[in-house]
């Protein structure tokens, strides 16, 4: 096959292209569990919340006409009668010249239109003394004050947050039309790796990208997430990609193009097609995604800095979409480098792992150029990666993707 290098921004929308052309499996779900997926449908309120008038605090349910004349020298006295409680489902009617005590919550009887606080008030046996007029609607909640029927909650493609949950609940809806996660396989390619559980070996090391990988999509609610070390052999990769029926594969190592490099050819023997079959960016030349069916197969270089900053660069966006996200997806946002790094050539783009810190409204980043430290701790301190091409210039904002995990205090998911 002719190798192809595409641009980054065309490699996403071919991604994008096919994962919504692929119509994600929908669950109804009661709401809890539900919690943390992709709503698949618009849901909205199917009544008013609350549905009728409710005291805001303990007190008295009284009619403000009752209350017209009255003063602190001259306070009007009514009888009480009865309590109403926020389970009471339907309380008596409120006589005329009658009082009836009433918790937070409770709802208002009829011919009451406000409430007296506690505290506001003095009850001197069964006689309340009410030393202030009230006005209709005085500590009452009104109908629909939290939400009115109809009110759209949550929009198909929005996340099933706790808060829209909580809203779904209290406004009649018990279920929610969801798209679950995709199932994940991670597979580190490579006859000197070892499983993480594995003792230490002489020629073997831990495959410390299963840790990248599955740890990322974990950390962007992608819980099922299957992490396995693969011998280097062209048989046991397409052995290994024919019997997976995962809605995504991520492998690492073997793209390059070397007579060990086993990934693109057994891909393709496993009946795969690619959606490109190269870069124009640095690190991630030689990544390549396909597609077989439904099944979406993301081959990355074996660098573990190539690993982290393509998971970021493209696998974490496609997971949105998989996830069944619409747009906007987190993508790129500006920022300002203090010096811009030299890319590899024209036409081509660069991730430079960066700090950031926030000057006014505007962000500063600093990339991370020392070569001579060690060089894991990009990954470590890195807060973004500025996406750098050749006709960047001094001074200008600059996109950046932010790695929101490595700030604290925030997180993006």
């Amino acid at each position: 096959m002719t190798e192809e290098r595409i641009s980054r921004d065309l490699a996403l929308e071919r991604l994008r292209h096919h994962i919504h052309e692929s119509a994600p499996q929908v669950l109804d779900l009661p709401l809890l569990d539900s919690l943390g997926l992709i709503c698949a449908q618009d849901l909205f309120a199917q009544h008013s919340t609350p549905a009728e008038l409710r005291s805001t605090v303990d007190g008295y349910a009284l009619s403000s006409q009752d209350l017209r004349l009255a003063t602190p020298e001259s306070p009007v006295r009514l009888k009480t009668s009865g309590q109403i409680r926020p389970s009471t489902a339907e309380p008596p009617a409120l006589k005329p010249g009658k009082a009836m005590g009433i918790l937070t919550g409770g709802p208002l009887p009829a011919g009451a239109d406000c409430v007296a606080a506690a505290e506001d008030v003095r009850l001197e046996g069964e006689v309340l003394c009410v030393p202030n007029a009230l006005a209709p609607n005085d500590h009452v909640r009104a109908i629909g004050s939290d939400l009115k029927a109809g009110t759209r909650i949550v929009r198909r493609g929005e996340d099933l947050s706790p808060q829209v949950l909580a809203a779904l609940a209290v406004s009649g809806c018990q279920r929610a039309k969801a798209y679950p996660p995709p199932k994940v396989l991670a597979l580190a390619l490579g006859n000197e790796l070892d499983g993480l559980d594995a003792a230490p070996a002489p020629g073997h090391m831990p495959a410390d990208n299963l840790l990248l990988v599955a740890g990322l999509l974990r950390q962007r609610a992608v819980p099922q997430v299957v992490a396995e070390v693969c011998p280097n052999d062209l048989k046991e990769i397409g052995r290994r990609l024919r019997e997976e029926d995962s809605r995504c594969i991520v492998t690492t190592g073997g793209t390059g193009p070397g007579e060990r490099d086993f990934i693109l050819r057994a891909a393709q023997e496993a009946g795969f097609t690619p959606l490109f079959t190269g870069l124009k960016l640095t690190p991630g030349k030689s990544m390549f995604a396909a597609i077989r069916g439904n099944t979406l197969l993301f081959a990355l270089p074996g660098t573990p800095w190539a690993v982290f900053a393509l998971m970021h660069a493209f696998v974490l966006p496609a997971m949105c979409w998989l996830r069944g996200r619409t747009l906007p997806v987190p993508g790129p946002i500006l920022s300002r480098p203090q010096l811009i790094p030299v890319t590899a050539q024209p036409g081509w783009e660069r991730l430079v792992p960066c700090t950031v810190s926030a000057i006014g409204a505007e962000l500063q980043a600093q990339p991370l150029l020392d070569r001579s430290r060690e060089a894991r701790l990009d990954m470590l301190q890195a807060q973004g990666l500025l996406i750098v091409s050749n006709t960047a210039t001094e001074g200008e904002l600059v996109p950046m993707i932010p790695i929101w995990e490595n700030r604290r205090g925030h997180r993006l998911s």
